[in-house]
């Protein structure tokens, strides 16, 4: 099985750190790689070959197989989206955009028939293993679709399992109550579907004044791997919803996202 990762041809580094995590991800689920160098109208180097030479090193040590491929289209979202629906495909892994915005990866995973995971954080050791798996609950329809993934990749990365639900909440606004009983709410529906999937794991309702300060209140590791879900065939603009596309964009650690 292979890993798909996207690299633009002007890329001079892994700044947005794509092939790192690919290598890591790579080496925690033994398989193999491919290297999708993403080639547009707007493309100043269309042969992609600074890009590869720029790159060369993340991948040389691996041990994984790894193979280049040079895939074209109107946008990045539509060459990239070609590429996922190859044979052996299972994940498309992309770098952090500079906005931090994660727009092209949310175009692509509305569509791709794979999960894609974004890069986010500090670029972590290649070698550094997965040991915590979180998902972010929302209590929703599709929850218990997003936990299933969540839990069949810490099985997979030999990784424990974490489900963890975010809200805002401001100490004067008369809408504190309302988060407070929310809390209370889904704790239960996360005890409740960990009980129908036959699982244990640590659980937990993070708060903050913003977004960024509610995703930041649950601790935080460098082994860690953030799973969200949106839902299939929404436009891209509801993908997420507002509530999981800023935690997805607050996440310090690479996140998964899965169509639920």
């Amino acid at each position: 099985m292979t890993l798909l990762v996207g690299l633009s041809p002007d890329a001079r580094d892994d700044a947005g750190g794509a092939i790192g995590l690919a290598v890591r991800l790579a080496l925690a689920w033994d398989e193999d790689l491919r290297v999708a160098v993403v080639v547009t109208p707007g493309s100043r180097h269309p042969d992609g070959t600074a890009a590869r030479a720029a790159v060369a090193g993340l991948l040389s040590d691996t041990g994984r197989t790894v193979q280049w491929e040079t895939v074209r289209g109107r946008s990045v979202a539509e060459a990239l989206l070609e590429a996922a629906g190859a044979a052996g495909v299972t994940a498309v892994v992309l770098g952090t955009d500079p906005d931090r915005s994660g727009r092209i990866a949310v175009r692509v995973a509305r569509s791709s028939p794979v999960p894609v995971v974004l890069a986010r954080g500090a670029v972590a050791h290649p070698g550094l293993p997965i040991t915590r798996v979180t998902c972010a609950f929302d209590g929703t329809a599709a929850a218990p679709g997003v936990l299933a993934a969540a839990a069949a990749l810490a099985e997979r990365s030999s990784a424990t399992l974490r489900v963890a639900s975010f809200a805002v909440r401001r100490a004067d606004s008369p809408r504190a109550a309302v988060v407070l009983a929310w809390s209370e709410q889904i704790a239960a529906a996360q005890a409740e579907e960990l009980a129908l999937l036959g699982r244990e794991a640590e659980t937990g309702v993070h708060a903050g004044a913003t977004w960024d300060e509610a995703v930041h209140a649950a601790d935080w590791g460098p082994g860690d791997l953030l799973v969200v879900g949106g839902s299939p065939g929404a436009a891209t603009r509801w993908f997420l919803g507002d509530r999981v596309g800023a935690i997805l964009q607050a996440a310090p650690v690479p996140a998964v996202i899965v169509r639920a």
